[in-house]
């Protein structure tokens, strides 16, 4: 079980995200290594490289299709994905990094959002700015 099937009180905020990538030998890893904190995985592989799914079960939330010609790669592209703790997004940001990511802001509090906003943002090797975030309780 993942922190997203034991969860009912928290919804999915995705339906599914679809968009291009350059070459699916460097993206597939990339977000294999990136999803594994929160415990996603590979769940469709096309087998020629054309298009992968990320998710739980069947329930696929991100589809990379390769995309030829890609330009303007990841442009205004910002996908938040919600965190089951504030380790997972330290090994969300560990793992972009390790595999062709770049980094646009380390794990840590976001106080200009709230005090309980603990996040970090990272390009992917097509330039989609993604973000890891996991949000504490706010007592109101």
């Amino acid at each position: 079980m993942t922190y997203y099937e034991t969860n009912p009180k928290r919804r999915a905020f995705l339906g599914h995200l679809s968009f291009g990538v350059r070459d699916m030998s460097i993206s597939k890893p990339f977000y294999i290594a990136i999803f594994e904190p929160f415990g996603i995985g590979l769940v469709y592989d096309d087998g020629v490289g054309g298009c992968t799914g990320y998710g739980v079960g069947d329930w696929e939330w991100i589809n990379l299709f390769r995309v030829k010609p890609l330009s303007n790669s990841g442009r205004g592209t910002h996908i938040a994905f919600n965190a089951p703790s504030r380790e997972a997004v330290v090994g969300f940001y560990k793992a972009a990094l390790e595999n062709g990511g770049r980094g646009d802001g380390a794990p840590g509090v976001r106080k200009d959002v709230h005090k309980n906003y603990y996040a970090c943002y990272v390009y992917d090797p097509d330039g989609h700015r993604l973000e890891a975030v996991y949000q504490e309780s706010v007592k109101q």
